[in-house]
This record gives structure tokens, C-alpha cells and sequence, in this order.
């Protein structure tokens, strides 16, 4: 009796915390370009209790290919790619979707960072990319890309010219389309 009201009690916490930890979706860094009064968000059905970032594909980060450890082994660490659930908004007739995607390479990599004074060579191991898919023809374009500090801040931002193309079949963006175009229930 006394093992099951403490199972019992460990439920109950669980589910105290979890509906604690509830964040908000953020709104899109870009408006949408159909009228931003037309915007919806995107819930898609998950437990409560599932994280706000959700991997959708795994990646090689090599800096040669090919290369082999003296063991003889790859040297190509996986990273991993994510997209945030909670961020996917939609127009209300379903032709766009906005949803930010998460880069964690395995291996860091680096960025030039320029401003008007200087430029900078920046390591980073993590980068976030808001994406805008036209639903209609399944062409994707880059709205903004940030390259992450350690602590998780931003270090670097560009907001790259908005160009539409189609995404390669099994890529981290085509499948990104699913989700986002057509997943979940639309939420004023």
C-alpha cells in the first residue's frame, strides 16, 4: 500500500511540473507576407510533456571526406537537426508557413562576422535558421539564420536575400513540409 501512494505521488508531481514548464510559441522574427492580421499559430498534437525542439534528421559534419582516424574509423561526428514545434505559424489560408529549425553540429564550425569596423572569425557548434515555406509549390526560403554562443545567445544574425527554391528530396527543409504545411490544428 505504502509503495503504490508514493507512485502516486511521483505521478502527480510529474504532471505539476511538466504543466509548469509550459512555454509560449514565440512569434515568427518575420511577418508573413500575406496580412499579418491572417496569421494563425500552428498546435500540433503532443504530450505536454514533450520538448519544444524535435529531431528530424541526422548529419555528418566532416571536414574532409573520407577522412579516417588512425584507428581507422570515420572522423565524422553526427550532428543533429531540430525543428521548434511550439514557433510554426501559418497564413490562414494554408498557402504560407514560418517554423525555425536548430543546427547542433557535431564538430564546430566557423563563420567570418563582419561588421562596419571589423570582421571576426566565429566557432560556434549550434545555429538556428527561420525557414518560410510556400505550402502551394514546396519552395522554401531563409528569412534569418543565427549563429549561437555557448550560452545559448546569439552571437551573430543575417537576414539573407529572400529567395525561393525547391528543397532536395530528404533534406532537413522537405521535411520540415509535412509539419508545418499541413500538421496540426491552427490556433488565432
Amino acid at each position: 500500500m505504502n509503495s503504490l501512494m508514493r507512485k502516486l505521488a511521483a505521478f502527480i508531481c510529474l504532471f505539476t511540473l511538466a504543466a509548469c514548464g509550459r512555454s509560449e510559441p514565440a512569434a515568427p522574427a518575420a511577418p508573413m507576407p500575406t496580412d499579418p492580421a491572417a496569421q494563425v499559430r500552428v498546435v500540433l498534437q503532443t504530450s505536454p510533456m514533450s520538448h519544444d525542439w524535435i529531431s528530424i534528421a541526422r548529419q555528418r559534419d566532416c571536414r574532409e571526406v573520407g577522412e579516417i582516424t588512425d584507428a581507422g574509423g570515420e572522423r565524422c561526428a553526427y550532428g543533429e537537426i531540430y525543428y521548434n514545434q511550439r514557433t510554426i505559424t501559418r497564413s490562414v489560408d494554408g498557402t504560407v508557413a514560418n517554423v525555425w529549425a536548430e543546427v547542433r553540429h557535431g564538430v564546430p564550425q566557423l563563420i567570418m562576422g563582419e561588421t562596419d569596423t571589423t570582421i571576426t572569425r566565429i566557432r560556434y557548434t549550434q545555429s538556428r535558421i527561420h525557414y518560410r515555406l510556400r505550402c502551394t509549390d514546396e519552395t522554401f526560403a531563409i528569412i534569418e539564420q543565427q549563429i549561437l554562443g555557448d550560452s545559448g545567445a546569439v552571437v551573430h544574425r543575417t537576414h539573407p536575400q529572400e529567395v525561393y527554391r525547391a528543397p532536395v528530396r530528404w533534406t532537413a527543409v522537405a521535411l520540415l513540409f509535412p509539419p508545418a504545411c499541413r500538421g496540426g490544428t491552427l490556433v488565432p
